[in-house]
């Protein structure tokens, strides 16, 4: 870390604000292809962008300087996407039983769509959460092992391993009606 860095990390750290403003302007777009190459949506990144900043803005004063700067506000980036992929997979059920149940079905084939599709529902969020996250992720919203292990910082053999297991714990459990 060269003097200039040093010095704005202790201003950085005294709350001072054109040394926050420095930090926003030298990472701010490092953050933001985070966040972006994680979530896959350009908007919500610049949103959870600017939530990074306001939770670092809310803690620099915590920062120790243990690490290097950049590796905490990549820390703090990360964590934000994590947060949204959180959200989006507990909101995930009112969407997916609006889309799946077709309106060209009979009332009957339509019950029992609802019903299977609740008891999936149902045994998903039974599921530990490491198997949650990347069942709902790879089965429900689509997305590629890849895209998975980038969003949760994990390799693409753990994402495999982590929905197959998953799949297991479902099929195990669930009791399909014809």
């Amino acid at each position: 870390m060269d003097i200039y860095e040093k010095e704005l990390l202790a201003d950085f750290q005294k709350g001072k604000r054109d040394a926050f403003e420095i930090v926003m302007d030298r990472y701010g777009k490092k953050v933001y292809n985070i966040i972006a190459r994680m979530i896959s949506d350009k908007e919500e990144a610049k949103d959870l962008t600017q939530e990074t900043f306001i939770k670092v803005y809310k803690n620099m004063k915590n920062f120790k300087g243990e690490s290097e700067l950049y590796t905490w506000l990549y820390r703090i980036a990360v964590n934000c996407a994590r947060d949204y992929w959180r959200r989006k997979v507990e909101n995930y059920p009112i969407s997916i039983l609006e889309n799946k149940i077709s309106s060209e079905d009979s009332t009957e084939k339509t019950v029992i769509k609802d019903e299977n599709l609740k008891n999936i529902l149902a045994e998903i969020d039974e599921l530990d959460l490491e198997y949650r996250e990347v069942v709902i992720l790879r089965d429900v919203l689509g997305y590629a092992y890849s895209e998975i292990a980038a969003i949760l910082s994990l390799p693409v053999g753990t994402v495999k391993s982590r929905i197959s297991r998953g799949r297991s714990k479902l099929r195990s459990r669930i009791d399909f009606k014809d």
